[in-house]
């Protein structure tokens, strides 16, 4: 007698509890893998975000700790900051200063490294508030008394040995210097640098000079330095008095997602005229 094997297989109600085991188990496992990715993309917009303010920081406190004494200053809103950074400096051996007569002879000077080789666009002596910097320098009638001026030559002389012992800078018209530096110090400038908020973002502004008001922001295309800036009033600067430098205090405040970083910094600007 033959005996036949008898066939097993699942049943109807084993194959739904292996699709319902199979399934929470993989909704298990893509939740974690999402909590895992979102974790990682937080902490790396985070960084970003810090990485970004940090920069901005790090960028404006250089260029404010290089501007040219006394040229800082802040619109009333607080919105813009502007600047003039120094191009060189170093000091000189004579100018024509008020009563003497107005003269374009040529300016002896020191060296000021081998900048001075390089045609600066203003030449700036004792300046001690922005009005005496942010003026007209050019145009009909020539400007012939204050305290900056345009520049047409910059030429170094050299000893023996081939390095720079003195210098002449020629100026495009004859002048008179309001006043003598102290110090007898001259700087050489180019042009003006804002940094602004427009909007959310924090944008760079130069190669322009500003001769009357301070524009916020200026006319020049802006280069974009962070985003995400929400306090609208950053800026605030404090002028020197006899008992301390000038400063600047930066108050930035970056928002990522529901999260607002404020960042407060203070940069001394120590250059005097």
């Amino acid at each position: 007698m033959v005996t036949g094997h008898k066939q097993r297989g699942f049943t109807l109600i084993e194959l739904i509890m292996v699709i319902m085991v199979l399934s929470a188990v993989s909704v298990g496992v893509s939740s974690f893998i999402h909590f895992g990715v979102d974790i990682y993309r937080d902490a790396a917009g985070r960084d970003r975000q810090i990485g970004d303010s940090r920069f901005l920081i790090e960028r404006i406190s250089r260029e404010l700790r290089e501007a040219l004494p006394n040229s800082v200053r802040v619109n009333d809103n607080q919105s813009c900051i502007e600047f003039v950074p120094i191009v060189a400096s170093s000091s000189y051996i004579d100018i024509p200063v008020m009563p003497e007569l107005v003269s374009k002879l040529p300016l002896v000077v020191l060296p000021a490294a081998e900048v001075l080789l390089s045609q600066a666009d203003k030449l700036v002596i004792y300046p001690l508030h922005p009005s005496d910097i942010y003026v007209r320098v050019a145009g009909s009638p020539p400007v012939v008394s204050g305290k900056v001026f345009e520049l047409a030559a910059a030429v170094p002389a050299r000893d023996i040995a081939g390095d720079a012992v003195s210098g002449t800078l020629t100026l495009k018209n004859a002048v008179q210097f309001s006043a003598d530096s102290p110090t007898e110090r001259y700087y050489l400038i180019k042009d003006a640098v804002s940094y602004c908020v427009e909007g959310t973002d924090i944008k760079r502004h130069s190669g322009y000079w500003s001769a009357s008001g301070q524009a916020s922001p200026p006319t020049s295309n802006g280069v974009l330095m962070a985003q995400r800036q929400s306090n609208s009033k950053p800026f605030v600067y404090h002028p020197a008095s006899l008992t301390r430098s000038a400063m600047v205090q930066l108050n930035f405040e970056f928002s990522y997602d529901d999260e607002l970083l404020k960042l407060y910094h203070e940069v001394h600007v120590v250059n005097v005229p």
